[in-house]
């Protein structure tokens, strides 16, 4: 994030996602795991989000060339570019 004061900054639920199916016909949740927070300001950009989640610790520095997000309009999913497999949500649904 930026350096910049952050006005709509949340303390936000992330998620570990165990998904079943395949790239050509998409993925879905199986089950997911609480794994812990995140601070995030709710209006960061894609990569922000990326950058904030590597800061944490849940993806490595590589997350910043391999990993986007997608807004399911309760979670910010974040996924593999490549296989399109998500990975972790932030759950921002409860707070807005």
């Amino acid at each position: 994030m930026t350096n910049e004061t952050k006005t709509n900054l949340k303390t936000l639920p992330v998620l570990s996602i165990d998904a079943w199916g395949n790239p050509e016909d998409g993925y879905e949740w199986n089950e997911w795991f609480n794994v812990g927070t995140i601070d995030l300001d709710l209006d960061a950009e894609n990569r922000e989000i990326i950058q904030a989640m590597v800061n944490a610790g849940y993806l490595t520095p590589k997350g910043l060339d391999v990993a986007e997000v997608e807004d399911d309009g309760y979670n910010l999913v974040i996924i593999d570019k490549e296989t399109r497999e998500p990975a972790f949500a932030i759950e921002y649904g409860p707070t807005i």
